[in-house]
């Protein structure tokens, strides 16, 4: 494809054809593509307007995303994310983030590859992003997340409380779970989870026992 070729017809065009063509892009042509091509278009509009087009490729991932198949494990999502790493501002990568973690809220192991190939490793650094997500996957990275972050009482027990804040069960569940594992006292509230003992030994290697747990089933 021929990415500087549009970049010069975008560049030419008035600011209201120029916001049509993105509409265009984004909400007809790029679900359509194969991923390469999604890809590719990816990384060259964001190397071209990032502000202007990364929420128009982020519409076109999420549209992607309901068809079969849509992964970041594929070898042009490494551009994107070279991108994000080396030229992208802390908005990008936080709105990029945001939008594949709505995307990939029920998926560990596309989560957890977003978090490495963006070198999100620190405990505390993915906590502050995925307490922005919802979804078992995330719950359950979370907690992970929680588990490299232990020696650090204080931020234990403010994940607590801000998971609390969300009001939504899985989220209140969370914090009920995490209190209890890391024998969290300072975290107050009528938690209804009841978690024995034997439970706790298996939740941080297996996402289907924890998300039995958390989910209350």
């Amino acid at each position: 494809m021929d990415w500087d070729g549009l970049a010069g017809y975008l560049s030419a065009l008035s600011h209201k054809d120029f916001r049509m063509a993105g509409d265009i892009i984004g909400e007809r042509l790029l679900p359509c593509v194969a991923p390469h091509v999604f890809w590719s278009a990816f990384h060259a509009l964001l190397g071209y307007h990032a502000k202007a087009f990364l929420g128009t490729m982020l519409k076109a991932a999420q549209a992607r995303s309901h068809t079969v198949g849509f992964t970041l494990q594929h070898g042009g999502f490494l551009l994107v994310a070279g991108y994000l790493n080396r030229e992208g501002t802390d908005i990008d990568r936080l709105k990029f983030i945001r939008a594949m973690l709505r995307i990939f809220g029920e998926n560990v192991e596309e989560l957890d590859y977003l978090f490495r190939s963006l070198h999100v490793e620190d405990g505390a650094a993915r906590m502050d992003y995925l307490l922005q997500g919802s979804g078992t996957a995330c719950a359950f990275l979370l907690f992970r997340a929680m588990r490299h972050a232990e020696h650090d009482h204080a931020l234990l027990v403010r994940c607590c409380r801000s998971l609390m804040k969300k009001g939504d069960s899985l989220s209140f569940n969370l914090a009920s779970l995490a209190k209890i594992y890391f024998d969290l006292p300072e975290v107050k509230g009528t938690f209804s989870l009841r978690v024995n003992p034997y439970q706790l030994g298996r939740l941080e290697s297996s996402f289907e026992e924890f998300g039995k747990l958390v989910r209350g089933i």
